[in-house]
C-alpha cells in the first residue's frame, strides 16, 4: 500500500495511512514550501494519504521587498 508525492520532476513513494505532514517530513520536503493537491483539490497537512493517491506538490515562491 503506497501513495506518491510529485514535486516538479521528482516522485516520492510513501506509505499510505500517514498524514501529508508526516509524508512531507519523511521525504525531506519543507511543509511550508509547498501546496498539496489531490485530484485538483487542495488538501491540508492533516489529510491521511490513501493507497494509490498521487499528491501533486506545487512549490510556493515567496519573496519581495522590505
Amino acid at each position: 500500500m503506497s501513495a506518491k508525492l510529485v514535486l516538479r520532476d521528482k516522485e516520492y513513494e510513501i506509505k499510505a495511512g500517514m498524514t501529508l505532514l508526516d509524508a512531507l517530513k519523511k521525504s525531506n520536503i519543507v511543509p511550508e514550501s509547498v501546496i498539496a493537491t489531490r485530484d485538483g483539490e487542495m488538501i491540508t497537512d492533516d489529510e491521511v494519504l490513501r493507497n494509490g493517491d498521487v499528491i501533486k506538490l506545487i512549490a510556493v515562491i515567496s519573496g519581495g521587498s522590505k
